[in-house]
């Protein structure tokens, strides 16, 4: 399925804006601070119900304004149209004119991959970025685990809240016991998840690495957590001391992260800055091919300035695989026009530019 028109109105600073996009390659050129990032932004949030970059959806209004509206038709005869409202503090979604009672419903209808310079934060950032990264991927083709997650995360908000409020008190047994009964089984059901995931999506991140790169160097994801080898409950109550005097939930799922490594060692250490950029394309195509597998369908692909971002080779090494079509609908944005065209030149699919003013 392919974005055929995209519709916003008071979307951050666009103020109204229609495009008529093609099945195949879109290319959206201007300069600095045109928007081009907000309209892939837009795409995104037609797919995920949030916007990439921001979680705060009342930041995404355009300044004066009160809300702001998304529309996107999908198909070649508009056969699904998805509509995203933000208002008054609340976000709606409906698809061909039905509400979803919850968010969580839309997530994985319609897949997309965006790959942006922001991304360095998945190797460089905190562990909240790469649990982000995980929690994303794993989301859009598994609902009930987006449902385990919210439900981790409502408890773990009521745990530290109870642990704050008996402050120099005795804790009561019982009402923590509660908690972490939720906790643990929510929290064991995300690391078997999360565990599964990083086994079957390691296969698809090494070989689109050594086919971006042509390197022979040894890459790996290690999936680091308490509960890989400790029982949940167990690390809970050796942890009750630590946790009463932190007044916080110091260890769970919560915690987790990824390590990426190259030849054995850590990448975000000793990784130059060609094989960081190589590793965040590589890891972003093997969420696409991860998502088609198990969607049976070809997610949107979003491409944020990646001409001016990524050198010769691994552009012209990207440009092979949009020319061997293992993509559908992708859309770019760049500066220059002209380097979009330049890149794209021997690759005979049907591209259409907008030019963004």
């Amino acid at each position: 399925m392919f974005l055929k028109e995209l519709h916003l109105f008071n979307f951050k600073n666009h103020e109204s804006k229609n495009y008529k996009l093609g099945p195949t390659i879109n290319g959206f050129y201007g300069k600095n601070g045109t928007g081009k990032t907000n309209l892939l932004d837009a795409i995104y949030m037609l797919s995920c119900a949030k916007s990439y970059f921001n979680n705060v959806d009342s930041q995404l209004v355009r300044f004066g304004q009160d809300f702001f509206s998304l529309k996107g038709n999908y198909g070649e005869n508009n056969q699904t149209e998805i509509l995203l409202k933000f208002s008054k503090g609340k976000k709606v979604i409906s698809n061909n004119g039905k509400k979803y009672k919850r968010l969580i419903d839309h997530i994985g209808q319609i897949p997309a991959v965006f790959i942006t310079p922001y991304d360095i934060s998945l190797i460089l950032g905190n562990s909240d970025e790469r649990r982000r990264f995980i929690d994303l991927s794993i989301s859009q083709v598994n609902k009930d685990y987006l449902k385990q997650l919210a439900l981790y995360k409502k408890v773990l908000l009521s745990r530290n809240a109870f642990l704050k409020t008996n402050e120099g008190n005795p804790i009561d047994p019982i009402i923590l016991e509660s908690y972490d009964a939720r906790l643990i089984e929510s929290g064991k059901s995300i690391n078997t998840e999360r565990s599964a995931f990083i086994e079957e999506f390691n296969a698809i991140f090494k070989a689109d690495y050594s086919h971006l790169t042509g390197d022979e160097e040894t890459i790996d994801i290690e999936y680091i957590s308490d509960l890989n080898h400790s029982d949940f409950k167990d690390i809970l109550e050796k942890q009750i001391g630590a946790d009463t005097s932190a007044q916080r939930t110091t260890k769970g799922v919560h915690k987790d992260d990824l390590v990426f490594t190259i030849n054995k060692l850590a990448l975000k250490k000793f990784g130059s800055q060609g094989q960081i950029k190589s590793v965040i394309i590589a890891a972003k195509l093997a969420q696409f091919s991860y998502f088609s597998g198990k969607t049976n369908s070809t997610p949107i692909l979003l491409l944020d300035d990646i001409f001016e971002k990524i050198d010769l080779s691994r552009a012209e090494k990207l440009m092979e695989m949009i020319a061997n079509k293992r993509f559908g609908q992708i859309i770019i944005s760049d500066t220059e026009k002209t380097r979009m065209e330049q890149f794209l030149s021997n690759i005979e699919i049907d591209q259409k530019f907008f030019e963004i003013i």
